[in-house]
């Protein structure tokens, strides 16, 4: 029997990828890892499995960081991603294995197909490219619908992103909140995750707009922000040690 690593910061996704890994695949999955850092140290411990489930985005880096660590030698990745149109199109070019979520059971077992056949070789080379592809790819400004007239407004000037009764929201540094027409998880994918974190499930947030961090209950953080968020910031607890990560990072 095959095994199988998961890599992916989110616990339902994570629990989804198993269940899904179990039911449609005969692949036996030895382990599920939330970040980066926990990848290196079983990586250290560990031999190489088969195939890794690897998750791009993580709350402490990307995917790439634990591939960079295995350097030459790695398995047959398929990386699982919530990315936008531009970052799908890369993977098609350099013909690289993705999952796009919600995950489908039968483009599971596609995907699991495939890695019989892989010349490790010319996988790292296409995953090489890649990198080059998506990493240049982060969003650099947003065009947004006001009125009738259109603006465009920079990452610079963005302070934070925020969700709330179904519609998403920018708010810049001048404190001017304006509707944006995608999802918080598609804008996620797309900002430079050196910038930009997502806390918790409404509010991604940019580093140098922390003003303050506080102890809150239950092992939570609560921020206070520049410009001022007229609710409480809260930074949820499994979020809270990759937070901790990317501000010391």
């Amino acid at each position: 029997m095959k095994n199988a690593l998961i890599i992916e910061d989110e616990k339902y996704s994570a629990d989804r990828m198993i269940e899904l890994v179990k039911k449609h695949t005969s692949l036996n999955v030895t382990d599920v890892l939330y970040s980066v850092d926990s990848a290196k140290k079983w990586l250290d411990a560990n031999s190489l499995p088969d195939i890794i489930f690897l998750d791009i985005q993580l709350g402490d880096g990307t995917g790439f960081d634990i591939l960079d660590y295995m350097e030459a030698s790695f398995p047959f990745i398929v990386f699982t991603t919530a990315f936008d149109e531009y970052t799908l199109k890369a993977f098609k070019y350099n013909s690289i294995d993705y999952l796009l979520k919600p995950i489908k059971p039968k483009e599971l077992e596609a995907a699991v197909k495939k890695f019989e056949r892989v010349n490790s070789t010319e996988l790292a080379s296409k995953i090489e490219d890649l990198r080059k592809d998506i990493l240049r790819g982060f969003r650099s400004k947003f065009l947004i619908k006001t009125g009738l007239k259109y603006r465009s407004v920079t990452v610079q000037e963005i302070a934070y992103f925020y969700s709330t009764d179904g519609t998403t929201y920018l708010r810049t540094g001048e404190s001017e909140s304006l509707i944006v027409d995608q999802s918080l998880e598609t804008i996620e994918t797309s900002l430079d995750p050196e910038q930009f974190f997502r806390i918790n499930r409404h509010m991604i947030i940019k580093e140098d707009t922390i003003k303050s961090i506080d102890s809150f209950f239950n092992g939570r953080l609560s921020l206070e922000l520049s410009p001022n968020f007229e609710e409480s910031v809260i930074v949820s607890r499994e979020k809270v040690k990759s937070f901790k990560q990317w501000l010391d990072h």
